[in-house]
């Protein structure tokens, strides 16, 4: 049996609590989680911006990406990705699963961010 499978989904709210484009904040284990329905899918993401911790439920959801209301970041609510600086980092996911119409999010504390340096890579001048 794998590892994932031993975290329990645990409810978090009712099918149909969230209009399409609405995000709902939900504690899981004393974690913020942000419960998204983008277009009528549930997702369950981080409720942190990887750029500056800023809480991503005070921005905006429109489609798959929802918007940081500090500076702009934009993430994709379906895998994580940064979709758009200042951030670069991903941010953590969450499965969704809708039994018997609640909704159930499998939450598991996400691992520490390791730094990476966006610059790593780049020479400003032609190396000789």
């Amino acid at each position: 049996m794998s590892e994932e499978s031993e975290i329990p989904f645990v409810e978090v709210g009712q099918e149909g609590m969230l209009k399409p484009n609405e995000v709902a904040q939900v504690e899981i284990s004393g974690a913020q989680i942000l419960l998204c329905n983008s277009e009528g899918e549930y997702y369950a993401i981080q409720n942190l911006c990887t750029h500056d911790d800023a809480p991503l439920g005070q921005g905006r959801l429109i489609g798959c990406e929802i918007e940081c209301a500090r500076h702009g970041a934009k993430f994709d609510v379906t895998d994580g990705s940064a979709a758009g600086l200042p951030a670069f980092r991903p941010i953590a996911t969450f499965p969704v699963r809708i039994t018997d119409g609640k909704i159930e999010v499998q939450y598991k504390k996400p691992e520490p961010p390791k730094f990476e340096d966006p610059r790593i890579g780049f020479q400003p001048f032609p190396s000789a």
